[in-house]
């Protein structure tokens, strides 16, 4: 069973929308343990957790699919509440995208991985892992070779 569920705040009506495979109970325990501690991803949710607190809030099923459901269905699914609570301004999800993070996150992502040490993004890098790995072996052949020639020689 798949479930489109809303994590709503009772006092403004605003609400998460998200889809699970597993139990709504875990996933509201997940989504109340990143927005307690200010982790959570959509900031929306964040500020109204913590101005609100955890009784304001509850988790509720929108709509239920087979197992056997398409990711094309379970996206088409869950868009359409992304879409309806959005159009009610009353959306709390960073961005009405179904299954991928917004632009703004890509982004990040790629530019935070530049500053990694060994990424071989740029000329530079990859001519001096190139450089690095000359003369030394492709494999660990050699290294089973070796511990063989040893123990003969021992013999």
């Amino acid at each position: 069973m798949v479930v489109v569920y809303a994590v709503e705040c009772a006092p403004t009506g605003h609400a998460y929308v998200g889809i699970t495979s597993g139990k709504l109970s875990k996933r509201f325990r997940e989504h109340r343990c990143l927005a307690k501690s200010g982790k959570h991803h959509s900031v929306k949710l964040n500020d109204e957790w913590q101005q609100h607190g955890d009784g304001a809030f509850s988790i509720k099923p929108l709509e239920v699919l087979d197992d056997d459901a398409t990711l094309i269905e379970k996206r088409s699914a869950e868009l359409k509440w992304l879409r309806e609570y959005d159009a009610r301004g009353a959306l709390l999800n960073q961005a009405v995208i179904s299954f991928a993070p917004t632009p703004e996150a890509t982004a990040k992502g790629i530019e935070a991985s530049r500053m990694v040490v060994g990424n071989r993004w740029t000329p530079e890098a990859n001519e001096k892992r190139r450089q690095a790995q000359l003369g030394k072996p492709k494999n660990h052949g050699h290294k089973i070779s070796a511990t063989k020639r040893a123990k003969q020689v021992k013999r």
